[in-house]
């Protein structure tokens, strides 16, 4: 779902994995999960990783907004449920990797100094370490950047079925957040995927994963005024994109 290029001979990338696990309560015997799997790999060698399953305490926190399936413990409806679904990472200014995790609707920022309790905190979601509103909270998002201490994310929004770009400015020393810019448009609606990124002067460019209301897959906004200074439509409504970035 994402990569993350250090050098040529050193990154970070994504997986999921299927296992059948022991420590989520209530299923002894165990049940089957597709978890998330990082490895930072350098020069062929895997010096750090995380497992989404080494923290039990993530499976409470774990939303329905999204998929009806994500904690499906019980392997009824889908033989392995999707439990976290990460879909994006960025290192900030100390090294640290945020992530979005979409069945969480939360971003964890991990410590790649550590093997273990490598959890530093969480923003958004059931266990939202920053005091943010119900409705101030991601729900579903994709995609998330790092700025200093402003941390911009593409909320699907699965919740008001309103997709939204949100950025919040973190106090990370007192555990303080606060949403700064939030801002959409009328009818615009992606369930899944999609991306932002910011090229100054108020200019963003939207991909919109999978929209369910038009065709329109891309947009380069100025918020500042709400204008559409560009856009691509896809023929087929079907069609989806996962991620659009701008390169010089």
């Amino acid at each position: 779902h994402d990569f993350l290029m250090i050098d040529p001979d050193y990154y970070i990338l994504s997986c999921y994995v299927k296992e059948k696990v022991k420590n989520v309560p209530g299923y002894p015997d165990g049940t089957n999960v597709i978890y998330s799997y990082l490895q930072e790999v350098k020069k062929g060698k895997v010096v750090w990783d995380w497992k989404s399953i080494d923290y039990p305490e993530l499976y409470d926190l774990i939303e329905t907004e999204a998929t009806h399936t994500a904690n499906d413990f019980a392997n009824e409806k889908v033989n392995a449920p999707d439990i976290v679904h990460f879909n994006a990472m960025r290192l900030d200014g100390e090294g640290n990797l945020i992530c979005s995790f979409r069945h969480l609707d939360s971003i964890l920022c991990l410590d790649r100094t550590k093997q273990k309790d490598q959890i530093k905190w969480k923003l958004s979601g059931k266990g939202d370490e920053f005091g943010l509103t119900e409705l101030q909270k991601t729900s579903g998002q994709h995609y998330v950047t790092v700025d200093g201490n402003e941390y911009m994310v593409f909320d699907n929004n699965n919740r008001d079925k309103q997709t939204e770009i949100r950025t919040y400015v973190l106090d990370l020393k007192n555990k303080k957040a606060k949403l700064v810019r939030s801002f959409g448009f009328n009818n615009k609606f992606s369930q899944a995927c999609g991306s932002v990124q910011s090229l100054g002067k108020s200019l963003y460019v939207i991909g919109w994963g999978w929209a369910t209301t038009d065709n329109e897959c891309m947009s380069v906004i100025d918020a500042s005024t709400g204008k559409k200074l560009m856009k691509v439509t896809l023929g087929n409504p079907k069609n989806i994109t996962y991620r659009c970035v701008y390169y010089e």
